[in-house]
């Protein structure tokens, strides 16, 4: 072998061909109930939210006052005043567990193309993209089972199984008639719109035609917080599908170990602490140790002689509540939640056309799609 083949056979550079192997997604759902959360006027006081970050170890509950059916305005004096008492509840806060955690032995990446850092942040990661991809999944899963099954004024649109059907015809004009027919169930202020890749698709139309262009339709969009979430799917014959939400009516919170309540370092090196996740903006419980012991296993060759060393573990925890307004009966009580779907083009309206032929032959009808 020449001298120059033995230079050249192992040249590296540093690349970024992996990019592609660990992207973050779009969270939209998780950035509405974060955002709303925040807002003035909506369902989490400062008082609550306090509440739930120290409250592991107890029952979180908040009282609420039920809706009351049972009041007349009359259409008479009387001396006698009657009694109209309140009824109230306590709503207790359910809390889930999300944790995760990675190691990381340094002295393995003394002879190593991948740096110590590198492998942090590639750890880090991927379980940051995989929390904010179930965070999401969680808070559609509570829109899901919290959206209105009360339609006051529907429009021209069908309701099926509580979600608004959408001619793909209509695709467009569904966008603005949200506002009315949230309206109609007495929700109004700001309005934010979660949608998917479709309902993307027909706001980026939207634009298209706003106000510089020959046809304005900018208010059928531009008056909406918009989100998008990968996870918000359609099912056959779908396009498009969309929450509505009115602003103040969801809210996220959050709860912390005690440990880490009160930023704990054992002797023994433990320490525990609360930190917040890039990215996601999103308040982690941290949890830290270092061990010494024969990790020459942990990864093949690269760690055969690690059989005397040591290794860092890093580990992250959070109990999250996923909550949305109160509703004493949502059967009858119409939730400021409403879902729309937009139907694709296979499934378009049809028109019932008359043809009449020039000679003498019966007039029949014939369903000819729209915009044929």
């Amino acid at each position: 072998m020449s001298l120059i083949n033995t230079r050249i056979q192992n040249i590296r550079a540093k690349g970024n061909f992996g990019k592609n192997e660990l992207r973050p997604s779009q969270y939209g759902a998780l950035d509405m109930f974060m955002q709303q959360s925040d807002e003035v006027g909506g369902i989490l006081t400062p008082e609550l939210r306090a509440a739930a970050e120290k409250s592991i170890g107890s029952t979180l509950q908040t009282p609420v006052f039920d809706f009351d059916s049972g009041i007349t305005i009359g259409n008479t004096r009387s001396v006698t005043i009657a009694d109209s008492e309140n009824t109230s509840q306590l709503v207790t806060i359910t809390f889930a567990t999300y944790s995760w955690g990675f190691t990381s032995a340094p002295a393995m990446f003394m002879n190593n193309e991948i740096s110590m850092q590198s492998d942090f942040e590639q750890k880090f990661n991927k379980y940051l993209y995989k929390f904010g991809a179930v965070l999401d999944t969680a808070a559609l899963t509570l829109l899901a089972a919290q959206k209105t099954q009360v339609f006051t004024d529907q429009l021209d649109y069908t309701v099926t199984g509580n979600v608004i059907q959408t001619p793909w015809s209509k695709r467009e004009k569904i966008i603005g008639d949200i506002n009315p027919m949230l309206a109609a169930n007495d929700h109004f202020g700001d309005i934010h719109l979660l949608g998917n890749a479709g309902v993307n698709s027909v706001i980026r139309n939207l634009a298209q035609s706003g106000l510089y262009n020959a046809e304005n339709k900018q208010m059928q969009y531009d008056d909406k917080i918009l989100h998008f979430s990968s996870r918000l799917t359609n099912g056959a014959g779908e396009y498009g599908n969309m929450y509505a939400v009115q602003g103040g009516s969801l809210g996220i919170l959050t709860r912390f170990e005690r440990e880490a309540l009160l930023n704990t370092v054992s002797r023994d090196g433990h320490e525990w602490g609360i930190d917040t996740l890039p990215l996601l903006n999103f308040p982690i419980g941290t949890y830290y140790y270092d061990s010494v012991g024969d990790f020459n296993a942990i990864n093949g060759a690269a760690s055969a002689d690690l059989t005397r060393a040591r290794k860092e573990h890093f580990g992250f925890a959070v109990d999250v509540a996923f909550v949305s307004v109160y509703n004493s009966s949502i059967a009858t009580i119409a939730n400021p939640i409403m879902k729309a779907t937009i139907l694709d083009a296979t499934a378009a309206d049809t028109l019932n056309v008359k043809v009449v032929n020039t000679v003498d032959e019966p007039v029949f009808t014939d369903e000819i799609p729209a915009g044929v």
